[in-house]
């Protein structure tokens, strides 16, 4: 029997001990009914007093409760789906695009004796790759929430300018001479994935708490395939160059020097991750409450926000204050 019954059966034994006394005098029978029946619900009554206040001594949420004349608790189901879909929405829309990146090599080619040394310069015209989220991990507890978010370069294409000088030494130099070779290319990014750890600041700011990502500086390694036409192009400029300095190419490799620097190595890129910005937490104190025509000015002051597994908890000290007319 809950406490809402009760006071309904106590309203209805005064409504009819009242309706008999205006009527008629209560037998001696009636009145050992009514007490009885009297007695017997505040017998109940103060049995669900002792349940309630053993469930709340019991519960230690209630008994950690943050103090303050306002207490609200967010389950952290909630604020997860909102951080889900805020990173979603971010990095559903970002787009790498990478401009000016440049790549250098330069090296001795010897044959018993320093026969020549030679330069490739990689300089990156325009690289772009499309981002792709995957289901973030959140957890929440110790007082903060911890990130883990993964990211997945899905596609992109890019375009460098390959600049490749050899310079003959002695008789390599007679033989040979040598050789400046620059030639345009293009490919497609390869597909990678990513980890980005991070964490969900809390701050109070005024009367409301403000949640801010916090990420360590994260780079993204982009690499591209150059694409069979721009492999043929520079097939075909190395193949005019062999006859007398075949030996030299063979020794140079041009082809798995421009393979390790764009597809093996890459190029690193700093992840955009300032796009995501501070947002309020879901939960606040008003600083006007209206009563029907009645507006009752309140004076809130945040206290403290706790982190719990389950919960994230905001508490406020309330005071009233005059309310303009």
């Amino acid at each position: 029997m809950n406490v809402a019954r009760i006071l309904f059966l106590a309203i209805v034994t005064a409504a009819l001990i009242f309706s008999a006394a205006c009527t008629r005098k209560p037998s001696s029978e009636q009145l050992q009914a009514w007490n009885a029946e009297v007695q017997q619900l505040q017998a109940e009554q103060d049995s669900l007093r002792q349940r309630a206040a053993t469930l709340v001594r019991e519960d230690t949420r209630i008994q950690n409760l943050p103090e303050g004349e306002v207490v609200i608790a967010v389950p952290t189901a909630f604020l997860k789906s909102v951080i889900e879909r805020l990173f979603t929405d971010v990095v559903s829309n970002v787009t790498l695009r990478l401009t000016g990146i440049k790549a250098h090599v330069a090296k001795s080619v010897k044959k018993i004796v320093k026969v020549g040394e030679f330069v490739v310069d990689v300089e990156i015209t325009e690289v772009v790759g499309k981002l792709k989220p995957g289901q973030p991990e959140i957890t929440f507890g110790g007082n903060q929430v911890s990130l883990s978010l993964p990211v997945e370069v899905t596609e992109g294409h890019g375009e460098a300018i390959i600049h490749f000088v050899w310079d003959g030494k002695n008789v390599a130099d007679l033989t040979c001479g040598d050789m400046d070779v620059t030639q345009k290319v293009s490919g497609n990014v390869i597909p990678s994935s990513y980890l980005v750890s991070g964490a969900l600041s809390f701050a109070i700011q005024g009367k409301r708490v403000v949640a801010a990502p916090v990420f360590p500086e994260t780079k993204l390694n982009i690499r591209v395939t150059p694409s069979q036409e721009s492999w043929d192009a520079v097939n075909a400029i190395l193949e005019e160059k062999k006859g007398v300095c075949g030996w030299v190419l063979d020794k140079v490799n041009v082809p798995n020097l421009l393979e390790n620097l764009v597809q093996e190595k890459g190029f690193n890129v700093k992840l955009p991750l300032q796009k995501i910005k501070p947002f309020n937490f879901p939960a606040s104190v008003s600083d006007t409450v209206r009563i029907e025509n009645l507006a009752i000015a309140l004076d809130a002051q945040t206290n403290t926000i706790r982190i719990d597994p389950d919960a994230i908890w905001y508490s406020a000290s309330v005071a009233l204050k005059t309310a303009a007319p």
